[in-house]
């Protein structure tokens, strides 16, 4: 390729990752934090990199060469990786706290098993390791190769020494802040491939032909186990299914600040990974229903040079080769680590300067990986995904066992685990070499040989252990109170439904909201009409003039909501539920059915995305997305089954499009109105919570101010945040103007916050006064009190707690504990003491527990522990 845009593009990407990469790796003195950092990573850097690191050039490479040849049988195997993802977040995070100090996974299964079982670890993540980043190298020589029209070897010595000039500088830290470029690199470029071949392939007619049906649409052959081409498929998915926890994952691990903090990344890089994922297998569906003779090695040449353009072809490049980047770095870091730290150190070789042993570690191993690259004949027409098979071929059998039962609380001696890895390795070795077993990888064989030895040699040789459980219980207790206090919210919710209620929280709160959404829904309406063909109305005259009216008679008469008698405007139900139908039929449903009657057309496609939006930004969330889905399926229903001809008018593909809707719509709505609606929500409570104490404490405040005897104390105790307050407001008022947006927010925090504390101690004062009074009456009511006890702590939590909390919440309640009492003083003593917990533990764990005392009696405990 000459030197054009697309060289550009390419060369300018390479410099950025290398520039980017040096200059974070400023201030690295230490080895943990050249291995894990400083632990000061947000959830988005870490679920970013994680991504990175997954999304291999190999991966790329081989997903779309093996769909392109297999089909079904590949996208189905791909789909494993989310699991895999969501199964480490889920499932593995909550149970992983005491591994959140170790700098490697060989010293954490060194703190288990032993220095031999560390060893070995080690030398199995470093063979892990080198075998990726060659496999990683192989791929960057087709890139450069493709690019620049060089040999292929030449590539792979270039993109070995870029990778290696800031990963083996810089460390974890470097490495995790390319990943974040490389990350918005490739995840851009995917989907907008799979676009511009869509939208450049006449896909209506080449979707529904018979080969295409055959190979991605047919079930039954992919999930017919009795063949040996499904049974090898399904070992792939459990391959890609069982987590690994290889070297760089468990370093993305060991960089959170917290279990919780674990699964929110892996949650959130499971779904950006789908999406990637589906954009691949999509391509090349895309690239086989329009050329389906192309050789399956050819595919991502073909891709490159004959589907896109240019410019697009330099950010296709780019984004490939920041899938190779993003991974080779991750695991020459992590494999740096285990050399110095977990081979040597055991071993009794001393390394004065280990930093600067790293660093020469992770250059050697770039070389090494370079060797191996060239000395496997690259581009000689095998599939590269085999590759990363290959890597894990000997980790995952002898490392992934021992560690994932450990996880799960099952522990035993250094020998039963050398045992078992030791019948791992030879079962990987016999099962590939001597057998010659190919439709059954040899990684699962291995992972269930030694599962089977370890548990062997651990019940036969009576060894110590057992399933004695984790360590730290805390952050799984924590989530199952969660979990239950989740389910019996959503019970109780079942049970005290009121469809007026709801309603009434899912239409505008402003009378205008009324009148516009109105007015949205008739100009839309002849939008719409006015727009489709004239031989389309013609067609379907009755249609047309049963949605005019059925359409226009409700938005009127939310048009007109102004003029509506004041009996009516005060039975609020009717205008909620005027307005629901307006949003649900007028602008939902027949905006998809007009958008269906006009083929799809971009501009009918806008019109129905734009009146989704805008119901989903006056109502909750979770009811746009349960409207928009039911809209646009029960208009397709009620088409296919009443004008089934209409289906015709718009594309063979309609299913495809109407899929393509739904996730884009949805994906919008949580993407960007979600977190906007929960801000929103959780500042309305933080207000509705702070007006019903000023009201109800009006009356104490006064009764305070004759309290002489404690009156020095109390103008000691308010003095601070009531000057924080009138300094803070007083700011505010003089230079609102010139004071950006996140500045005025801390200032309305910081006044938040005193005052709450302020109107929390005068509270307490006027509660204290009156147990001086001489006729002192509780409001005896049943109260739930465990219920009482988790919504208070919900509260305090919200309004005192910083959002970089590192405290942790256990829960130990007896959930059927109800009680006589005065809820507000109940609620008052339960608010000051996890205030007092949250004020006096910056960090660490505060246990909660209540439990019953004979019949008469409780016991409330809050510990910090």
């Amino acid at each position: 390729m000459n030197f054009n845009i697309d060289s550009i593009i390419f060369i300018g990407f390479l410099l950025t990752s290398v520039l980017i990469g040096l200059f974070s790796s400023y201030g690295v003195r230490t080895i943990r934090e050249y291995a894990i950092g400083n632990k000061n990573f947000t959830t988005a850097t870490i679920a970013a990199t994680i991504v990175a690191t997954w999304a291999s050039g190999n991966a790329f490479f081989g997903m779309v060469e093996e769909t392109y040849k297999n089909g079904l049988y590949q996208i189905f195997s791909d789909c494993a990786d989310v699991i895999c993802m969501f199964s480490i977040g889920i499932i593995l995070a909550p149970r992983m706290s005491e591994f959140l100090d170790k700098l490697s996974i060989a010293e954490a299964m060194g703190s288990l098993y032993g220095k031999y079982v560390r060893i070995i670890t080690a030398i199995a993540g470093l063979a892990m390791a080198a075998g990726i980043i060659a496999a990683q190298l192989q791929v960057a020589g087709l890139i450069f190769s493709y690019s620049f029209n060089c040999p292929i070897e030449y590539g792979v010595i270039i993109g070995g020494i870029i990778m290696g000039l800031y990963s083996t500088w810089g460390g974890v830290r470097s490495v995790t802040f390319t990943d974040v470029i490389q990350l918005v690199t490739f995840a851009t470029m995917v989907p907008t491939l799979a676009f511009f071949i869509f939208d450049k392939t006449h896909v209506t007619s080449i979707l529904a032909s018979p080969e295409v049906t055959r190979k991605f649409f047919s079930f039954g052959e992919v999930f017919n186990f009795t063949n040996s081409k499904s049974l090898y498929y399904a070992c792939l998915f459990l391959f890609n299914g069982i987590p690994s926890v290889g070297p760089a994952f468990f370093q993305r691990i060991a960089i959170a600040k917290d279990t919780k903090q674990i699964t929110k990344s892996f949650v959130i890089a499971g779904f950006i990974w789908l999406f990637i994922i589906l954009s691949i297998d999509f391509v090349s569906l895309l690239t086989f229903a329009s050329h389906p003779d192309l050789a399956p090695t050819n595919v991502v040449k073909f891709i490159i040079f004959e589907q896109s353009y240019p410019g697009l072809r330099g950010f296709i490049l780019a984004g490939i080769m920041a899938m190779i980047i993003s991974t080779a770095d991750s695991y020459n870091n992590s494999a740096s680590v285990l050399f110095v730290h977990d081979f040597c150190k055991p071993l009794g070789i001393k390394i004065t300067r280990e930093l600067l042993g790293m660093r020469i570690t992770s250059a050697i191993l770039v070389l090494v990986s370079i060797k191996l690259a060239l000395s496997s004949g690259i581009g000689q027409g095998y599939s590269l995904i085999r590759n990363l098979i290959a890597a894990n071929t000997f980790y995952m059998p002898i490392v992934t066992v021992p560690f994932l039962l450990a996880i799960f609380g099952f522990r035993s001696s250094g020998k039963a685990v050398l045992i078992g890895m030791i019948a791992g390795a030879i079962t990987v070795l016999i099962w590939g070499q001597l057998l010659g077993i190919q439709y059954i990888p040899s990684i699962i064989p291995g992972m269930i040989a030694n599962m089977t030895f370890l548990f062997a040699s651990h019940y036969l040789l009576k060894q110590e252990g057992g399933w004695v459980g984790i360590k730290d219980l805390a952050p799984l207790i924590a989530i199952r109170e969660e979990r239950s206090e989740k389910i019996q919210r959503f019970i109780t919710s079942l049970r005290g439904f009121n469809l007026s209620k709801f309603i009434e929280k899912n239409s505008p709160n402003n009378q205008l909201m009324y009148i516009y959404t109105g007015l949205f829904c008739c100009i839309s309406l002849y939008a719409n009409i006015a727009t489709i063909d004239y031989y389309t109305k013609l067609s379907f005259p009755g249609l047309f003039q049963f949605i005019t009216p059925s359409v226009l008679l409700p938005a009127t008469a939310l048009l007109s909501y102004p003029l509506w008698p004041n009996y009516l405007k005060e039975k609020e139900a009717i205008a909620h539920i005027a307005w629901n139908i307006v949003a649900f039929y007028g602008l939902i449903c027949t905006g998809f059915l007009l958008t269906m009657l006009s083929s799809f057309d971009p501009f009918h496609v806008m019109l129905l995305t734009i009146s989704i939006i805008i119901v989903a930004m006056l109502v909750r969330w979770q009811w746009a997305i349960t409207m928009t889905t039911s809209g646009i399926l029960s208009t397709f229903l009620l088409t296919k089954h009443n004008f089934p001809s209409i289906l015709s008018l718009s594309s063979d593909a309609i299913k495809l499009q109407i899929m393509y809707l739904l996730v884009l719509t949805s994906g919008l709505l949580i993407v960007f109105i979600k977190p906007k609606q929960e801000q929103e929500t959780l500042l309305t409570s933080r207000v509705n919570y702070l007006r019903r104490k000023i009201l109800a404490k009006e009356e104490e405040m006064m009764r305070t101010l004759s309290l002489l005897n404690v009156e020095n104390n109390v103008q000691t105790r308010r003095h601070k945040p009531l000057n924080d307050i009138i300094f803070i407001s007083q700011m505010l008022f003089d230079f609102y103007d010139g004071l950006s947006g996140t500045e005025k927010q801390e200032a309305a925090k910081i006044i938040l916050k005193s005052f709450v504390r302020l109107e929390n101690f005068e509270s307490n004062i006027a509660n204290l006064s009156k147990l001086t009074a001489p006729n002192l009456e509780f409001a005896n009511e049943e109260i739930n009190f465990a219920g009482l006890i988790s919504e208070r702590l919900k509260i305090c939590r919200n309004l005192y707690e910083e959002e970089d909390s590192k405290r942790e919440f256990v829960l130990s309640i007896d959930k059927n504990i109800k009680i006589i009492g005065d809820r507000s003083y109940l609620e008052q003593m339960i608010d000051n003491l996890i205030i007092n917990a949250i004020v006096n533990c910056s960090k660490g764990i505060i246990n909660i527990s209540l439990e019953k005392l004979g019949t008469k009696s409780l016991s409330l405990r809050i510990k910090i522990a």
